[in-house]
Formats: structure tokens, sequence, C-alpha cells
């Protein structure tokens, strides 16, 4: 048997103990006696305990650190310990669940493991360790005593603290989007229950799922209506009336959902503080307030006027206003409910719909002090809205991130208006390395986005344990139930964001004292890059109506993947880099 350490950017075989990412196997250490972490302060710095074994019994495998001594003392509280968990991806066994190791799930997990269908011959443990934001720089020894069986070994880790704390809010924002209740399929107790939404127990699993996201500086994003426009309960004020009459009958319900992520409350316990949400998604859609029945006659407009605009007066009464309030439309015609795409415009008469609710909504939006904003999720038409007049009606512009590429020059635009944009496209799957996920916020670095939309990050399927749907390119967070937590697990790539938002937000930290630019060139030598290589040239029939666009020609317009052919090593190598530039050198003991 054999014990080892890695650190965060390769994944090991539970069969052989070799890295997965073989292509990059020159760059893949492993660490037999100490290893060495370089972090910024008020962050995360995480490495892997590898366990090499054949029939070893799990429930005798323990973890113990000490206290890391340096200028002050780092507590062993400070570490967070998880189970990576295999799943069959692409024929190949690779960890992405991570099952936390606490408490009374101790027992438990190891016998889970234990039993699984195909033996494990390696067992992984993922930890995090966190530098709090009043922890001096210097250099901090500690020590992982790791234990299988009767075999023992003992680990030195030093950990290099630079004089560089990490803000609490980001500059870049990692959106994690799910549609209405996504998340009660992965919990069998929830999933029967039929007053989930009333009595309290779908709020309390949620609020768990935004608590994770907002941990792992990502934003939890969830659409409170679906393709019938039927918003779900509890995910709107309760509304009485018609017509003039029409009004808010009791806000209860929603205030007792959303009030603690509006007001901070819901991340009280969390390391970064009770920060209220950065956005949210309201409930107006074509069919609320408004009755579609009424679609194109005054009584439909005077609805929605009257309910936006109560919404607007309980928002400033409530001192809701540092959080960005998203009146958006993500109907299709496709679906059949409705005969208008509000969603990724494709097809110019759709455009009347911006028009009207852009009327709709002026008066209100701009009078009130609360921060809303009309949002468009933009594809076929980005390249005819992003200078048009629908530029000044739609404020908060989330573009396809391959069609984005062909316009460079649209970011220029949307700043001049003072317009939100950001990009959206699809998780990276468990089977891509590490770099897939570092490149989407270093895009929004080099391209100056403020950030992009994962657009579906809850879709578990119905054997995530062994299998999660598309490969995991709709899952970063899976349902702890079967894993024994009435809870969200993270996933290795949730934890992989983290710190790559990590690297982003010091980054962008930059952005008064021109570091920002030392930093991009450091980008773009470990990309092999250039500013202009993160473009891609605009293919022929980009000056042609989008209606008539056919899916082969964007195949082939395909934008360029900057992380392809690049070693995960480089993660560790730009977080090094970026951390020297933040500040000097580190005092060691």
């Amino acid at each position: 048997m054999t014990i080892f350490l890695i650190k965060d950017c390769f994944r090991i075989s539970d069969k052989t103990g070799t890295v997965i990412e073989t292509e990059f196997e020159k760059d893949f250490e492993k660490y037999y006696d100490e290893i060495t972490l370089e972090s910024g302060k008020n962050e995360y710095v995480s490495f892997q305990v590898v366990y090499e074994h054949s029939c070893a019994k799990l429930d005798e495998i323990d973890i113990k650190f000490s206290d890391l001594i340096g200028e002050s003392n780092i507590c062993c509280t400070q570490y967070s310990v998880f189970v990576e968990w295999f799943h069959k991806i692409k024929g190949v066994s690779t960890p992405d669940a991570l099952i936390p190791l606490c408490g009374k799930s101790r027992k438990y997990i190891m016998q889970l493991l234990q039993n699984t269908k195909e033996k494990q011959n390696v067992t992984v443990f993922w930890v995090d360790l966190f530098i709090s934001a009043n922890t001096p720089p210097n250099e901090y020894l500690g020590t992982i005593t790791a234990s299988i069986n009767s075999q023992k070994r003992e680990f030195n880790i030093r950990i290099n603290v630079f004089d560089s704390a990490l803000s609490n809010k980001s500059s870049i924002y990692a959106d994690l989007n799910n549609y209405t209740d996504s998340i009660s399929i992965g919990f069998d107790k929830i999933m029967s229950n039929e007053k989930r939404y009333s009595d309290g127990s779908f709020c309390s699993l949620e609020k768990e799922f935004y608590k994770m996201s907002y941990d792992h500086r990502c934003i939890f994003h969830n659409l409170p209506y679906g393709q019938d426009a039927k918003v779900l309960e509890g995910f709107a004020p309760q509304i009485e009336g018609r017509g003039n009459n029409i009004r808010i009958k009791s806000w209860d319900s929603y205030d007792s959902h959303f009030g603690p992520y509006l007001d901070g409350s819901a991340f009280k316990e969390s390391q970064r503080g009770a920060v209220p949400i950065p956005f949210l998604y309201l409930p107006f859609n074509f069919g609320w307030p408004a009755n579609y029945e009424n679609w194109g006659k005054k009584g439909y407009e005077t609805e929605f006027k009257i309910i936006l605009e109560e919404f607007a007066r309980h928002f400033e009464e409530k001192g809701w206003n540092a959080t960005y309030l998203e009146m958006f439309f993500n109907h299709k015609k496709r679906y059949r409910q409705f005969p208008y795409d509000g969603d990724e415009t494709r097809f110019l008469e759709d455009e009347v719909i911006i028009n009207i609710f852009g009327d709709f909504s002026k008066k209100t939006f701009d009078q009130t002090k609360a921060k809303f904003v009309f949002r468009m999720d933009s594809s076929w038409a980005y390249g005819l809205h992003f200078d048009s007049k629908y530029a000044d009606i739609i404020k908060m512009w989330v573009a396809n991130n391959q069609i984005f590429s062909w316009f460079k020059e649209s970011v220029q635009k949307m700043n001049d208006r003072n317009n939100i944009l950001w990009t959206y496209g699809g998780l990276s799957g468990i089977d891509e390395p590490h770099t897939a996920i570092l490149a989407w916020p270093i895009s929004c670095v080099m391209k100056g986005t403020t950030g992009f939309t994962l657009w579906n990050t809850t879709g578990f399927g119905e054997n995530f344990m062994e299998t999660p749907i598309d490969n995991g390119e709709q899952t970063i967070m899976y349902p702890g139930e079967k894993f024994g937590f009435d809870a969200p697990i993270a996933s290795i790539r949730l934890k992989v964001m983290r710190n790559c938002m990590q690297i982003a937000d010091r980054i962008m930290g930059f952005e008064k004292d021109g570091r920002k630019k030392d930093s991009i060139k450091v980008l773009n030598r470990y990309f092999e890059s250039s500013i202009d290589s993160w473009w891609n040239k605009k293919p022929a029939f980009v000056n042609t109506p989008p209606c008539t666009w056919k899916n082969e020609q964007l195949s082939v317009a395909a934008p360029t993947s900057m992380h392809k052919g690049i070693s995960p090593i480089i993660i560790e190598k730009i977080k090094s880099e970026i951390l020297s530039l933040s500040c000097g050198n580190i005092t060691k003991v």
C-alpha cells in the first residue's frame, strides 16, 4: 500500500493510481514527503491525498492535520475533507462528486465505497484549506498524518501566504443557471412531498444550493417559471383582481422565500459573509402577472404595469437595492406555448417583444431606486442588436459564447451604454481537463465581459452516481441524499471553478493600478495566445438574416477552444505569477 499527495489540477485513476490526463503526464507529480502550496488571504487552497490499496478495509482510512505554524497559526479546523466518487465517463472511471467526510456520515460513506460493485484499488480525498483574511503573510508549516489499516505516513505541508487579501465581492460572475424546480427530482423525500412548496421543505433544500454556489464564488440562478408561463408556488407573490383592480394580495411567501437572499442573511455563516445575491430572476413573463388571453389589449398592459410598479415600491421599502432584478422572457415559440421568441431572438419579427415590454417597463425602471434590468439572452441576432436601439432598451445581455466571439467591437459598444455583458455556454464535461473550467473566467478577463452563464447546472440524470446526464455537462452539484446528506454535495469541477475564479477576481483587482496588463501578458504566455486569438473571424454568412443560418454553418464556424492541448499545470503556474504580481516576497520561517 502507498500513500501520496497530489495537487488540485490533475485527477487519479481509481484502478491504477496513474494520472487520468495522460496527455499531460510529464507535468504530473506525486509528493511522498512534503507538498508546498501558495495562497493569498481570504481564499481557499486545495490538494489531494491518494491511498493505493488492494483489499484494505476503507473504514480504517484516516486523515489528521496539525495546525500550521508561521507568523501566527492557521488552525487545523480550517481544513475540509471530501471523498472523491468515481463515475463512468466515456468508458473511463473518473472522479467528480465529492462526499464530505464528517461526523456521523464517515462510517456510512466508507461502507458505501467498500460496497461499490467494482472495487477500487485507489481511494482519493480532496482537501480544502481556507486562509482567512487576517492571516499574516508568511510561510506556514504543518503536518498531515494519513493512515490505512496499520500503515501510517506523515507529510509536511508548507503554505506560502501572500500579503494580498481577496475581496468577498466578485468582479466576474460565474452564473449557475437552472430552471424552475430542477433540484427536487434528485431528493426522493422532497420529491414525494406534494406540499414541499408551502411547508418550507423545498426552500430549505434550495437554500443549500444557493449557499454552496455562493461559497464557491458562483451564483445559483433559478428561473421561476416554465415555458407554459406558470410560476411555481412561492416564486411570486399572490395576486388578486384583474384589470385596473389587480394588486398584490400577499408578499408573505415571496419575502420568506427570497428575502434572505436579497438581504444576505442566508449567507451569514459563509466565509464570504452576509452579502446579498447580485442577480435574481423576476417572475414576470408572457403569462404572469397579466393574463395572456388579453394579449394585445389594453388590459394586458394595465395588469403588467400595475404589478411591476408594486414590485418596485416593495423592493424600495425593503431596501433590497443591491441586487439586479431581471425581467427576462425565456419563452420560445418552438415549444408551442406562445407565438414569439422572447429568448434568443432569431426571427426579426419577434423584435416586437422587445419594443412592447421595453415600453411597459421604461417608466418604472427609470424612476425606481431598485436595480431593475431588462435581460436578453442573445445568439442569432446579437450582431444586429448590440449597436441598435435594442441595446438602449435591454441593459443586460447574455450572449452566446460562439456568436459573441465574432463581435469584438460589441464590448466597447455595450460599455458605452453601461450595459451588463455576459456570455453563455455549457459546462465542461467530467472527461475534460480542468483548463476547460479555467477558460471561462479567464475569457472574461481577456474579452472584457463581467460574467458567464452555464446554461444548466442541475441536470442530474437518473443514474448520476454512475454517469450523470451528458457526462456531467449539466451537473456541477450532486444530490446528496444517496450519499447520506439532505443537501447538495459539490463536484471537483465546482471546487476548480472556485479556485479559478479566485485567480480571475485577483486579476480584476488590478484594474486601477496597471497590473492587469502584466496579468494579461502572463495569461497569453501560458495559453500561447494573444488578445486577438481569443476572438474569431466573422463567418461569411454573418451578414445574412439569422433565420437562414444552418446548424452545419455554425459547426464549421465554431470558436477556437483556447484550452485545447494546454496542460492543467498552467492553473497552478498562473496562480503563482498572479500572486507574485499582487505583492512581494514571502518571509520564510
